[in-house]
């Protein structure tokens, strides 16, 4: 007696489960490699693009500030952003998993190119908040930096995938 008639007639089978997971595997190698690879080249300049933003930000918000290379400084605290804490790394993380996914070319580079924007402008927010923790509450920006903040991050931008796929998985496959 089958109590559940139609258990795995719309579930993924165990080989395109394994499948994506092995694009997800190669697709996050790949990008890490390319990544790696062109540290100076692409790397860099982007974290410097998040300082000058996170500069301008500032500077709207009266806030005065200066960069150099990729330290942002106000009259209350400076932070020097650092390769993994510019989201290039997470962003290759989600668009991996995105690229793996089952999904048309459109709505794959779609998930790729407005989660790149979400979690670029979720990272600047992160910076802005990590320089008022650092400035008027110096003892705990280890803690919002390391902890809270990593952990958010990697929660938001697997949330963000969860989404994606979510709304993928709702639409047909044109």
């Amino acid at each position: 007696m089958n109590v559940l008639p139609n258990v795995g007639s719309s579930a993924p089978s165990n080989r395109a489960i394994w499948r994506t997971v092995l694009l997800f595997a190669l697709y996050l190698v790949g990008l890490f490699g390319l990544l790696y690879g062109l540290d100076r080249q692409l790397v860099d300049p982007f974290t410097r693009g998040i300082a000058q933003l996170t500069r301008v930000i500032l500077w709207l918000g009266g806030i005065q500030a200066t960069v150099q290379d990729k330290v942002v400084g106000t009259p209350a605290f400076a932070v020097a952003i650092q390769n993994n804490c510019n989201a290039i790394y997470e962003t290759a993380l989600f668009a991996s998993a995105v690229l793996a996914y089952p999904a048309t070319w459109r709505q794959r580079l779609s998930g790729v190119l407005l989660g790149g924007v979400i979690l670029y402008a979720v990272n600047v927010l992160r910076v802005l908040s990590l320089i008022y923790v650092g400035s008027h509450f110096r003892a705990y920006f280890d803690a919002a930096h390391v902890y809270i903040w990593q952990s958010l991050f990697i929660v938001f931008a697997l949330g963000l995938w969860l989404y994606w796929a979510g709304t993928v998985a709702r639409r047909p496959q044109d």
